[in-house]
């Protein structure tokens, strides 16, 4: 009964409290803004002139317009933080079991789980229940006009008019990002230059995708609200007072509402605190001493305050304040795929985003012009892309690009303008230098060209689409150099496992053993994995409901593995068969170490050998399937098919042992 008296004063009240959230982080911003701004070398700064109203209305309308043609929804994540802000306003509690079903959501059965407390299980945040909740009233009252004229639209909170309504939050939140990155950017560089920093950086990134496409998922409110942080830290850095330490405290409580991992951003106060710290103690400045531990606590105590509303949550929920959610990914800190989450073909951060490896570019040149501000935005950099890199679902899932980096893309528009300041000074001291460039790259196109013309993939003296020779020219151009933003983790690839850099692309990202919740991979032969099969192999061919490919001999196959391992090797297949058949031996050969021979049976089997991690190496593994007899049709009297045949196969599948 206490628990519930708790959650009904709390959440009973949830208008109130939503505001009050929201009008505190407001508050914070004008107190930080209402400080005197210093630059790093301790000079009065002027007051960068306010953004321009009618293009920031512009690029809402427009918006909004993409948000109807890319058929922005209520979808995936959103739905789970959506439960939040339905359930504390119709049912005055965060027991999402009916609201799931609203949503659609009862075939799930892992959410229904009971709690320690008897509630459905919950692993998402609360804080964009309250970002969305201006919006959600008005949704509310445009459902209830419709429903006056249209008995199809219900007021119960899940109908058009609420869905909608957070998607047009998630535009409102990312371009208010975009509104602080600038503001944050232009203390260091020209408010034009910060502008057109952050409309690269933005739009050219995943951040995009998560305003107009899915905004009801919770990245652009999160980067909304570390890049307040941002620049409420940037703001008042070096003089920072009693109440600004308490109001910055409060956004890293709020933004911590929104995503928990945005809690790593306090590190940015931390470090310069620790550093003040440092410096007073050299000096024995007691009163520099006191005030800056007094303001750290200040901060600790009104970050911890301000995320009540999520601790006030799970201890309704599971009936603890600090709870971790059996239904989340898990968080494996010693096996962090660092090098996959920034370069992979699935969903790596520069892959996917080149203009962020530009960003990172800028952002050590940044450093090296101002290493005070440049070494703890490069550590929050470095503990964030750890932390992702832990997630068990580490690309993402169904997610567009690097999507849990939202949090950096603040600190990426700040390396993105670092990036382009030096770009153009480089380009005024060598102009020649940058003209020969972009020669070259005409040049390396014309080559791909011709490299698509003798391949018969460019029709020569006739009309054709750039489209089709563009693709045949990026396609040249990719088995040349591979992928140049997985750059330099192709290259090592190609080096350690004596491939070409394109063959990153697919091999890295599908290295089985990768999970430790799946110990095995499968190759089916007959159907999509013809990427995995080398020489020795022909086409698909079917029979019943089976697809499979005859092989030859030697037959090769790529195996990718994270790791070495002792392995349960798994075949099916067939021999060819014909008149005066005796027996068919296949002898398994991997990394060019020959395993024991065993014999292939007649009909459709699966054969199984054991094999020693020492046969195995982290990386592209080269197995050769090599077969006893081998024959054609044609000799065995089976009609003509020249083809020289030893066996069919549909699958091989490796089991750790």
């Amino acid at each position: 009964m206490a628990r519930t008296s708790l959650l009904q004063a709390t959440v009973g009240a949830t208008p109130g409290l939503l505001w009050l959230v929201l009008l505190a982080a407001a508050a914070g911003g004008a107190a930080i803004a209402a400080g005197r701004r210093v630059d790093p070398d301790g000079q009065r700064a002027p007051r960068p002139s306010s953004p321009a109203a009618p293009i920031f209305a512009v690029l809402f309308v427009a918006g909004l317009a993409l948000q109807l043609q890319l058929g922005a929804r209520l979808q995936s994540d959103g739905f789970y933080y959506f439960a939040y802000l339905r359930s504390m306003v119709f049912d005055r509690d965060v027991n999402f079991a009916n609201d799931y079903r609203l949503l659609g959501l009862g075939d799930k059965p892992h959410l229904f789980q009971p709690t320690p407390t008897g509630y459905a299980q919950s692993a998402w945040t609360i804080g964009p229940a309250i970002v969305w909740s201006p919006f959600f009233a008005v949704g509310h009252a445009v459902a209830e006009r419709l429903a006056v004229t249209n008995p199809d639209v219900s007021t119960n909170g899940v109908s058009f008019p609420y869905r909608q309504a957070v998607c047009v939050a998630g535009l409102f939140y990312g371009l208010l990002g975009c509104w602080f990155s600038i503001c944050a950017t232009a203390r260091f560089y020209p408010r034009r230059l910060a502008a057109a920093a952050t409309a690269l950086v933005v739009s050219g990134s995943f951040m995009a995708w998560y305003m107009v496409k899915e905004p009801s998922m919770t990245h652009a409110p999160s980067m909304a609200a570390v890049a307040a942080f941002v620049w409420g830290w940037l703001a008042t850095r070096g003089d920072r007072t009693t109440r600004q330490w308490i109001w910055l405290g409060a956004l890293a409580g709020f933004m911590t509402l929104i995503r928990w991992q945005n809690a790593l951003f306090a590190l940015l106060p931390a470090c310069e605190a620790a550093a003040a710290l440092v410096a007073s103690a050299l000096t024995a400045d007691r009163g520099r001493v006191r005030h800056t531990l007094t303001g750290g606590v200040l901060f600790t105590v009104a970050a911890a305050v301000v995320f009540t509303p999520q601790m006030i949550a799970w201890h309704s929920i599971y009936g603890t304040w600090l709870a971790v959610s059996p239904v989340g990914p898990q968080i494996r800190w010693t096996d962090p795929h660092l090098a996959d989450i920034l370069w992979s073909s699935r969903n790596g951060l520069f892959s996917w985003s080149p203009v962020l490896y530009c960003a990172a570019l800028g952002l050590l040149l940044f450093t090296a012009a101002q290493p005070a501000i440049g070494l703890p935005v490069l550590l929050v950099v470095a503990v964030m892309t750890y932390f992702n890199a832990c997630v068990q679902d580490w690309w993402g899932s169904a997610g567009f690009g690097g999507r849990r980096f939202d949090g950096l893309i603040p600190l990426f528009c700040l390396g993105a303008a670092a990036f382009a300041a030096s770009a153009i000074a480089l380009t005024r001291r060598h102009p020649a230098r940058v003209v020969a460039a972009g020669g070259l790259l005409l040049v390396l196109w014309n080559f791909a060209l011709m490299s698509a013309a003798q391949d018969g993939l460019v029709r020569i003296g006739e009309s054709v689409s750039f489209g089709d020779t563009a693709a045949a020219q990026s396609r040249a151009l990719h088995r040349w150099f591979g992928n140049p933003f997985t750059y330099p983790a192709s290259l090592a690839f190609a080096l350690h496992n004596r491939l070409a850099p394109s063959k990153y692309d697919l091999l890295s990202a599908n290295r089985f053993l990768s999970d430790p919740l799946q110990p095995y991979g499968r190759i089916d032969v007959g159907a999509a994995d013809g990427w995995l099969l080398g020489e020795g192999w022909y086409t698909v061919e079917r029979e019943g409901e089976t697809t499979y490919r005859w092989a030859a001999t030697p037959a090769e196959v790529l195996l990718p593995l994270d790791h070495a391992a002792a392995l349960a090797l798994q075949i099916r297949l067939h021999a060819f068969a014909y008149p005066g058949w005796s027996r068919q031996t296949l002898t398994v050969v991997i990394n060019g170490r020959p395993q024991p021979p065993m014999d292939v049976p007649r009909e459709w089997a699966t054969v199984e050998m054991a094999t020693p991690a020492e046969a195995w190496r982290a990386g592209v593994n080269r197995i050769a399937l090599q077969f006893a007899d081998v024959r054609t049709p044609a000799e065995a009297g089976l009609g003509g098919d020249a083809r020289p045949l030893a066996a069919a196969i549909d699958y091989i599948r490796v089991q750790q042992r």
